[in-house]
């Protein structure tokens, strides 16, 4: 049986939509949700993501690209 993982975090953004950050995402993960979080002190905004995933790295790996991550947990995924 494949292990499978549940992400939650924050993706600091620029210059990024949440649709692009949901495509490039989509083929890796399921059950992804991602909203809006913006702090009225800061330039950008920040996205709260949660997707399920047998391979958090690669999930990661693709937000990376996009802005910086914080605030991860992660956890088994309960099927």
């Amino acid at each position: 049986m494949i292990q499978k993982y549940a992400l939650e975090f924050i993706l600091h953004i620029q210059n990024a939509s949440e649709k692009m950050i949901k495509n490039s995402l989509s083929e890796f993960g399921e059950a992804i949700e991602i909203c809006a979080c913006q702090d009225a002190n800061q330039k950008g905004k920040d996205l709260k993501i949660n997707i399920n995933t047998e391979d958090p790295t690669m999930i990661f790996d693709i937000c990376s690209q996009f802005g910086r991550i914080k605030s991860v947990k992660v956890n088994e995924a309960t099927t």
